[in-house]
């Protein structure tokens, strides 16, 4: 990563480590975390790296917005997608665990490892 100016990704929230804690306890299979993933629109978080990326950035505009009004909208959607990944548990999967990782055997080609985790 060191080579990169600019890295674009999840947005860290309290939902996704939950997820990957599932993930970790063998509660969900990588599938599942994948698709966890996605829920809620989960949005994407940027960290500029290098003196080179910030020195790209200008200032645009800026607006006073009510906290009230956009916590309830975050809140909406933390709750949306705690309801999906709720039924995203309760489905059978015969898909891979961290427990089949950690027993070994898998391999970098193995089908059941999704390509695209964005």
């Amino acid at each position: 990563m060191s080579a990169y100016d600019l890295i674009i990704g999840y947005r860290a929230d309290d939902s996704y480590f939950d997820f990957a804690e599932s993930f970790l306890n063998n509660g969900i299979s990588v599938s599942q975390l994948a698709r966890a993933m996605r829920l809620g629109k989960p949005g994407e978080q940027a960290v500029l790296k290098s003196k080179f990326a910030f020195s790209r950035l200008r200032f645009e505009d800026a607006e006073l917005v009510k906290k009230k009004q956009y916590f309830e909208k975050r809140q909406a959607r933390s709750d949306e997608a705690n309801k999906i990944y709720q039924q995203i548990q309760d489905q059978e999967d015969d898909e891979l665990y961290i427990q089949d990782i950690i027993r070994g055997g898998i391999t970098n080609d193995d089908p059941r490892i999704p390509r695209n985790l964005s």
